[in-house]
């Protein structure tokens, strides 16, 4: 079981879950969608469209963060590969480390508390509104390009 004190303790000097996250848009190699997450009324801003991901647990990397969300969040069991892309660095100290998982095929996601609903996305056709990460990741030239490169798709 996690001690999630020390996330309780970085919320209220942050106004981040943890001090530190990681998150991913996941890619279906065989459709070139992306799936993205409807967050849930009792999260950080609801009702917004983002990437699956939550706090780095002590002793774990991103990149652990980012295998045990899309496996617990999005219930995705199979194998995938994780891309780093943009990390979002707040004033107070948050780190947000963005990943673009690749999946073989589309499939049906979990849904738990955080998320209300879920979608297979074009590139570029996003829903609205996207939570401001996931527009910080979108802008972000270079993470931008990297996810138009493995869609085939012009950035």
């Amino acid at each position: 079981m996690v001690d999630v004190s020390e996330h309780k303790r970085a919320m209220m000097e942050t106004g981040f879950w943890g001090r530190a996250a990681a998150g991913a848009p996941i890619l279906a190699k065989s459709t070139r969608r992306m799936l993205i997450a409807h967050r849930a009324e009792g999260t950080l801003q609801p009702h917004t469209w983002g990437t699956w991901g939550g706090a780095v647990d002590h002793g774990e990397t991103a990149m652990q963060t980012v295998t045990r969300e899309v496996r617990e969040e999005a219930g995705y069991q199979g194998e995938f590969e994780a891309t780093p892309l943009y990390v979002f660095e707040h004033a107070s100290g948050f780190r947000y480390s963005n990943f673009l998982v690749v999946v073989g095929e589309e499939f049906e996601p979990v849904l738990n508390w955080e998320t209300q609903g879920y979608g297979w996305f074009e590139f570029g056709f996003w829903p609205d509104p996207l939570h401001f990460g996931l527009v910080n990741l979108l802008e972000h030239a270079e993470s931008r390009s990297v996810i138009a490169r493995a869609v085939g798709a012009e950035a």
